[in-house]
């Protein structure tokens, strides 16, 4: 009886562990088990809430509110973070080390505001859109035309973001916008029609990089559609190709409402949940939305759709897994210490060693494009004109965080020389009444300075989401601001600020001095003067072909890559080259060397060569590799890039370089077998400072192969297993932790200043600044004013002639009151209010209501 009694103890007890058991809450159990367990214990709402980007607690199992939205493409969008160069930017550096480096201080200063419980760290980046057209409105924010130069910057992105812990992620990356989506103008209603030549060759390489290879965390589906089929409902695209060839198990995000397009704009579905049967099915889990009352259209459909028999609860369940696997990969149901990322301190956020590090991406990422002899400028220059509408102001890109410090082109320049600094706007970015008059300013500084620093470009008034470039000129009076100045003083250096190529065929035959400097980041200013003065030797190269005119171009909605785009299909003389890029010094290429002229399948060809400085200064140069087939079987690139090297060599030296290349580099798509082949033949390997400026060439004989399919778990030929960079820990960039220290600008108490505080509501759309105006009762003649937000600084203005109010861009920050701080560093301001001017239809309202310090007196 005894015996029986025990037996029927360890059952219940077995049976009530088994009950209680918490698999989800043990981090030594397996990620899939977890995974399961929780679902298991979620309601059918609980699940389709997982489904949009604000995602409820769960109070009964003790699961946190969590926010599923996060942007980091060239910094954290937040306060006090810091901001790196765009990505064009960062393209034109050609340094995938430096790209794994800034991604690293994004990644940490991402999980420092998770730690601090201020973010969460799903991040919707990087663009890997290739760059195929420079009208394109978001052309800014990817890194090359060129599909390996993308690839390779994007993979040390991704690598540096989500970092190299075997369990948890720093960051979960989302890789956008799947696919094609080049054109933003009515981009949630028209289709990209693209062969699978083009697809394979030139639109999916970066994607199937950042997946395989670096086995990135997620993708976010585009707006636009692929050949008929919306892309967030794309089964071929999503399910084929991402998840069963090349083995994606992460999770996939539609671009903003893109499944309730399916039915509103598309008209693809026939209802909202109709649509949500076609996304999840399709391989979609998650519908990108925020708003602070409303969840994602798609969560309010899911429920329609399973009751209507449109979709089960176990295919709604394959989503939601994949989206509870990265909040467990994240760290967020175990403790802290458990995770090596818990332990990155707040002091990392724009700490000093993030902002010499946004300095050195600055300054490798200026392209000097010409040079008669005008630069490096003089210690002894006596004054500078500095104009233009972009000379003082820190223009950093769009999709922007908010740092405290910003140096625009005139505060680096008043701190890099004793020379007299003079600024004049010259005219807006985009036309306005007074720009004569601006203009007519402009030439008047010009004509009594030494040498006229000018700066222009074009900014999201032109060129942004939702909005294409309509030319490749300069927008608004800009060239006839150029000319004018030009007219009255040679000694003209050329600044640009540009989102992608600009047609300067004008500039480029008059101008002495040119440099593109691009939405250079927070220190832009200070890299600019130091490239002005020599303190650093310019080493950006292009990596997009400029054009001299719009003419050139095919037309925008065209994708087919072979219709004459980029520089491997395009057949005139372009302005500037793709990998163009002038120095302070001379480079030569000499004795290249190939280690086989006979290459068999799946061998490697290691290509070495000699680099010379062969000028008076120590300087960088890129080498390139590419790839010309001298008996193409079908229409084939006249080159394509195939590997780089950025190379440090001082003057009178030289220095060796190794450049592997994979059997798979002298591959293209067939269409009809479906796979990479490589033809047999002869091939030229091509080495050069830009892919004109072809400096020594070798032909080797290829025999013919295939190239094996991978996926993840696989790696493609140019994956470095011994990369340094795959082992380094989230602190390395520090050297201990003073490399945490922050150096603060004094806040003068003497001057004056008052707070508003304002409440911003989301749009529904993504948008960089809004705009107020500051009004004033009375001001003194030339009364100065600077502007902050949170710490960080918006600009400074003078009231000149009494003209009133002043017109500013604001940040803004959804969902919480924040301050503007006006604070009066020259002459006499009396305050009235401030008026808040929303983008797009909705209206402006008016803050009266003054927050004082209590220290300070008010005028």
């Amino acid at each position: 009886m005894k015996n029986k009694f025990n037996q029927l103890l360890l059952f219940f007890l077995v049976f009530g562990y088994g009950l209680n058991a918490q698999t989800w809450k043990d981090p030594n159990a397996d990620i899939d088990d977890r995974v399961d367990d929780l679902l298991s214990k979620m309601t059918l709402e609980e699940k389709i809430n997982y489904c949009g980007s604000r995602i409820p607690g769960i109070d009964r199992l003790d699961v946190p509110y969590f926010e599923w939205y996060g942007e980091a493409l060239h910094g954290i969008i937040a306060w006090n973070c810091t901001q790196f160069p765009q990505n064009i930017a960062m393209g034109s550096t050609w340094n995938p080390d430096l790209m794994f480096d800034v991604a690293t201080a994004i990644s940490n200063e991402a999980r420092a505001l998770k730690n601090k419980g201020e973010k969460e760290v799903m991040m919707f980046s990087p663009t890997v859109n290739m760059a195929r057209d420079p009208r394109w409105g978001r052309n800014g924010e990817c890194y090359s035309e060129d599909p390996f130069l993308m690839s390779e910057m994007a993979r040390m992105y991704v690598r540096g973001m989500q970092g190299n812990d075997p369990k948890y992620v720093k960051t979960v990356t989302t890789v956008k916008h799947y696919v094609a989506n080049n054109v933003d103008k009515y981009r949630e209603k028209i289709f990209s029609n693209i062969n699978k030549k083009d697809l394979y060759e030139y639109y999916f390489p970066a994607y199937k990089t950042c997946i395989v290879d670096e086995e990135a965390t997620g993708i976010m589906t585009a707006l636009n559609g692929l050949n008929g089929i919306p892309c967030s409902a794309h089964n071929w695209a999503v399910n084929d190709v991402l998840r069963k060839e090349w083995g994606f198990e992460g999770y996939v995000i539609a671009d903003w409402t893109a499944v309730e397009g399916l039915e509103t704009r598309m008209h693809y579905a026939k209802s909202q949940p109709e649509a949500v049967a076609m996304a999840i099915k399709a391989g979609v889990d998650q519908e990108c939305y925020r708003n602070n009352k409303k969840q994602a259209p798609m969560v309010y459909a899911l429920k329609p759709a399973i009751d209507q028999g449109l979709l089960t609860e176990e295919e709604l369940n394959v989503s939601v897994r994949r989206l509870l696997k990265l909040r467990f990969r994240t760290g967020d149901f175990d403790d802290p210490s458990l995770n090596p990322y818990s332990k990155i301190p707040e002091e990392v956020l724009e700490c000093d060693t993030h902002k010499a590090l946004a300095l050195k991406a600055a300054e490798e990422a200026i392209v000097l494009l010409k040079n008669d002899d005008i630069l490096p400028l003089s210690n002894k220059e006596k004054s500078l004109a500095v104009i233009g509408p972009f000379a003082n102001r820190c223009w950093m890109g769009i999709y922007s965080g908010f740092p405290k410090s910003k140096v625009s082109p005139s505060d680096g320049l008043r701190k890099a020389t004793s020379a007299e600094i003079n600024f004049a706007e010259g005219c807006g970015v985009t036309a306005k009444e007074d720009d004569d008059q601006k203009i007519a300013e402009a030439v008047e500084m010009a004509k009594k300075s030494e040498k006229v620093i000018l700066v222009v470009g074009n900014d999201e008034t032109t060129s942004t989401e939702n909005v294409d470039r309509a030319s490749l000129k300069l927008p608004g009076n800009q060239h006839k601001l150029i000319q004018a100045v030009q007219a009255v003083n040679k000694n003209v250096i050329l600044v640009l600020v540009p989102s992608g190529p600009t047609a300067i065929a004008w500039e480029q035959e008059h101008i002495p001095g040119i440099i593109c400097t691009w939405p250079n980041g927070q220190e832009q200013g200070t890299a600019l003067a130091n490239v002005l003065f020599g303190k650093v030797n310019p080493g950006g190269k292009l990596n997009s072909t400029w054009y001299s005119s719009d003419d050139e171009l095919p037309d925008f909605h065209d994708y087919n890559i072979q219709t004459g785009r980029t520089y491997m299909y395009y057949d005139g003389t372009p302005l500037y080259p793709f990998g163009f890029g002038l120095s302070y010094t001379s480079f030569d290429i000499q004795k290249m060397k190939v280690n086989a002229k006979k290459v068999n399948p799946q061998q490697d060809v290691v290509v070495t060569a000699n680099v010379l400085n062969i000028g008076d200064m120590d300087g960088d140069e890129v080498v390139q590799l590419y790839i010309k087939s001298l008996n193409p079987t079908q229409q084939s690139p006249k080159k394509a890039l195939k590997g780089f090297k950025k190379v440090r060599v001082a003057n009178g030296q030289k220095t060796s370089i190794q450049l592997q290349v994979p059997y798979e580099a002298f591959a293209h798509y067939d269409s009809v077998d479906n796979q990479f082949i490589v033809d047999e033949g002869a091939y030229e390997i091509l080495l050069g400072n830009s892919s004109e400026n072809i400096l020594a060439r070798q032909t080797v004989k290829v025999k013919a192969g295939t190239i094996p399919s991978i996926k993840v778990g696989e790696k493609s030929g140019y994956f470095d297993a011994n990369d340094k960079n795959r082992s380094r820990n989230w602190d390395y960039l520090y050297q201990n932790e003073t490399g945490f220290a922050t150096s603060k600008d004094e806040d003068n108490d003497q001057y004056q200043w008052v707070e508003y505080e304002i409440t911003f509501v989301d749009p529904g759309f993504y948008v960089n600044t809004w705009e107020a105006e500051l009004n004033f009762v009375s001001a003194s003649k030339n009364a100065v004013v600077t502007t902050s937000m949170e710490g960080a600084q918006i600009g400074e203005y003078t009231i000149k002639g009494n003209k009133l109010p002043i017109r500013i861009p604001i940040p803004p920050e959804y969902g919480k009151p924040v301050r503007i701080k006006i604070k009066t560093l020259k002459g006499e301001v009396e305050h009235k209010s401030i008026k808040i001017i929303p983008p797009g239809n909705k209206q402006a309202y008016t803050i009266e209501n003054v927050v004082i310090h209590t220290q300070t007196k008010i005028n």
